[in-house]
């Protein structure tokens, strides 16, 4: 392979595999910000999957970069081929000195654990989900080995947990981040160059400056102050002047609290779709039904203009 190609694939293709990686890790965190315990297996393989497979590809992208010519299969370590971060990270230790928490390398067992026994253990008959329960759980105990995960907890109480796994999934990626970044630019390659709009670059730029938990926390106020805005203002422009001239639903004001738990966590509840779709479907009018739903669909359309000037269009028309 040429020189040059060696440079696009390290700079290029290695570039966009760190965005990749960043939007799994970012997905992990997000999952686990919506959730308030560990009853749902199906939750916990969303968590442990985006961040195995995030993770991995930090730890190839690095040792792609280190690599002499990465086309050359004979010479690439074999862990390149496998799933396994903690042989993926002792070739990575053969390149740098710097060295990853305890907490880090529990976290890395777990991946591996996790992406070679029970990604796909559903397939196989016998294999029950509270193991993969215990393999996070495990994780979790770093933090507080006495909790008892078996007994009914608050939300606040698990909140402790789901930062530890933030903030440790958090760390990780700047570190990677952090020896791509410090490699590429000896290579003089653009690898660590990523779209600034990215969730990606939450993880890898903003979780420098604060946590990653902090950055979920932080989206989650932003929504809410949002809200609140939205509430608090009455406005006779923009979208404000649809919402006004729409006629609301009407919902419990007593759920109400639940629902905004929901949605600030990027999610909307399941009872409050079913009630929405039956006040839909109470619309006796189709034509009105139709209009509704119209109407709806230029809430949050960045395509739409609301405030077109009809002083401008006349001047326009003369």
């Amino acid at each position: 392979m040429f020189v040059d190609e060696i440079w696009d694939f390290k700079s290029l293709n290695m570039g966009r595999e760190l965005e990749i990686a960043g939007e799994f890790i970012y997905d992990s965190a997000k999952k686990i910000m919506s959730i308030s315990g560990l009853n749902n297996t199906y939750e916990i393989n969303i968590i442990l999957y985006t961040g195995a497979v995030g993770i991995e590809r930090l730890q190839k992208i690095y040792l792609c970069l280190v690599a002499q010519d990465p086309t050359d299969i004979s010479s690439m370590p074999k862990c390149l081929k496998q799933h396994n971060h903690i042989e993926l990270q002792r070739e990575v230790n053969k390149f740098s000195e710097r060295n990853v928490s305890k907490n880090a390398m529990s976290l890395l067992g777990v991946f591996a654990d996790y992406y070679n026994n029970f990604r796909y253990a559903n397939y196989y008959p016998g294999q029950h989900g509270n193991d993969l329960r215990k393999l996070f759980i495990g994780f979790l105990k770093r933090l507080n080995g006495k909790y008892n995960f078996d007994e009914p907890c608050a939300a606040v109480q698990f909140e402790k947990f789901k930062q530890f796994y933030i903030n440790e999934l958090g760390k990780l990626a700047v570190h990677f981040y952090l020896l791509i970044h410090d490699k590429a630019s000896e290579l003089n390659t653009y690898t660590y160059e990523i779209d600034s709009s990215s969730r990606a670059s939450r993880v890898f730029w903003t979780a420098q400056r604060r946590t990653l938990y902090e950055q979920m926390v932080l989206e989650q106020h932003t929504a809410k102050e949002l809200l609140l805005y939205i509430y608090k203002k009455n406005r006779g422009t923009g979208v404000f002047r649809l919402l006004d001239d729409m006629e609301a639903l009407d919902f419990d004001d007593s759920l109400m609290n639940e629902y905004m738990e929901d949605l600030c966590a990027g999610k909307v509840n399941d009872s409050l779709i079913d009630y929405v779709d039956d006040l839909h479907e109470d619309i006796e009018d189709k034509a009105q039904r139709k209009e509704r739903k119209e109407l709806l669909s230029l809430i949050g359309n960045c395509s739409v203009l609301f405030d077109f000037d009809e002083d401008d269009e006349d001047e326009n028309i003369e």
